[in-house]
């Protein structure tokens, strides 16, 4: 009896066992065999390249990556020097070139500028700005905010020409959401920018032919929420806007994250071919008559021969104004008019209209004058002193540019003089 309570316990475990065992294998085939299935497919992942702004570093991405990297993303974010474009766009290219699968190519900030024209590389399949600017071929940042209030942060230059945020800026204006302590970590990490990165152009404007997204963050004072609505608007990005500062990137991590996944998703379907941006948007008509089919084509006469180009020819200061303490310089164009027209839409008028952007002593920005009265400068103080003046086209585009040297003399003025408009006076 004992020896068959023994065989039957025996047989028992046997046949749970194999049922266990079953269910095993069965569970095994249901979930890992459609996952190898998929892996076979051959179907993966793009990588995100992620790009720093200025005044920061690439820990700025430090709440984006883990977030991303959670969903199975290779991620790797680029350390711009911040030395001139051409450097951060070759910093930018290194990271792209060594990797295996299509690129997503994420830009914060002055990095805007860097993904438009390094996004050109081929394995970039589309493009993400986030509080963002992106130039068309030719301009420079400079060029690409013009006619927008500039930001109200201070900016310390040191003697080198780079440009840095004080921690007060930081708290006030580049990020006043975030709480101090992570304030006081950006400003102590960042790294300085070279002022000559604003004027750097970019060649060609990857965005006219990749697809773009773009977060907004609407309480930005770095870069004005109106100007990049613009922007975006031009480039045909989707558009993703939350209330933050600046650094919508450390503000709202996860909002940055979806968007970067939902680029990812529809260029790994290959939902996401870009259709090109023309260089005039036309204005929305109803379908039943359009002036294509009411009207024939409109005469055109091509040009027998190149057009010649556009010169700006500009005067020294006058000596009896610069003696009082005024700067004012005359100057002329050749083939090209001086109006107060501006936009794409203008070229196709007439590309024979501009203006001119007027920049003192390697100021980190410049103002516009479309008078094309003689330039008037004052309250330079005494010593050496140059303008540069460039000559731009309704979209900012340089075409030609002077620079002028000059100096200021010393006088001692006994008050009220005349003649001292916007002079000061040589110190005791």
């Amino acid at each position: 009896m004992k020896s068959l309570v023994l065989i039957s316990s025996v047989s028992g475990v046997s046949w749970f066992g194999f049922g266990f065992l079953t269910a095993v294998v069965l569970l095994f085939l249901s979930v890992v065999v459609p996952v190898a299935t998929a892996q076979n497919t051959g179907v993966k992942k793009p990588t995100i390249v992620l790009v720093h702004g200025a005044y920061a570093d690439g820990s700025s991405w430090s709440k984006v990556i883990p977030m991303l990297q959670a969903q199975g993303f290779t991620v790797v974010s680029v350390q711009n020097p911040l030395t001139s474009l051409a450097d951060d766009v070759a910093a930018t290219n290194r990271v792209i070139d060594q990797q295996t699968e299509p690129v997503v190519l994420v830009g914060h900030s002055w990095a805007g500028v860097v993904i438009t024209e390094a996004g050109n590389n081929p394995k970039v399949k589309g493009l993400v700005y986030i509080s963002g600017i992106a130039p068309d071929s030719g301009q420079s940042l400079v060029d690409a905010v013009a006619g927008f209030p500039p930001s109200a942060a201070p900016v310390v230059k040191d003697e080198g020409g780079f440009l840095s945020l004080s921690e007060s800026a930081y708290m006030k204006y580049f990020a006043p959401d975030l709480p101090l302590p992570e304030q006081r970590v950006l400003a102590a990490t960042q790294v300085t920018w070279f002022q000559g990165c604003l004027t750097d152009k970019v060649t060609k404007a990857a965005w006219r032919d990749k697809p773009s997204w773009w977060i907004i963050g609407k309480n930005d004072q770095m870069v004005n929420p109106k100007l990049q609505e613009k922007m975006a608007a031009d480039i045909k990005a989707k558009v993703t806007e939350v209330v933050s500062s600046h650094v919508v990137l450390l503000t709202q991590p996860k909002t940055v994250t979806e968007v970067i996944v939902a680029a990812s998703d529809k260029i790994q379907s290959g939902a996401s071919s870009k259709v090109s941006v023309p260089d005039v948007k036309p204005d929305s008509v109803g379908e039943a008559e359009t002036e294509k089919n009411i009207f024939d084509p409109a005469p055109v006469v091509p040009l027998a021969a190149p057009q010649a180009a556009a010169r700006l020819i500009v005067d020294a200061p006058l000596p009896e104004a610069l003696a009082a303490g005024r700067v004012v310089i005359r100057y002329k164009t050749e083939n090209l008019r001086i109006a107060q027209v501006f936009g794409r839409g203008a070229l196709d008028v007439s590309p024979r209209i501009g203006h001119v952007h007027v920049t003192v002593d390697d100021a980190p920005w410049h103002w516009l004058d479309a008078s094309g009265e003689p330039l008037t400068i004052t309250g330079l103080n005494p010593g050496a002193h140059k303008v540069l003046i460039e000559l731009v086209n309704a979209v900012h585009q340089t075409l030609d540019y002077q620079v002028l040297k000059f100096e200021v003399p010393i006088r001692s003025l006994v008050q009220p003089d005349p003649n001292a408009d916007g002079f000061r006076s040589a110190p005791d």
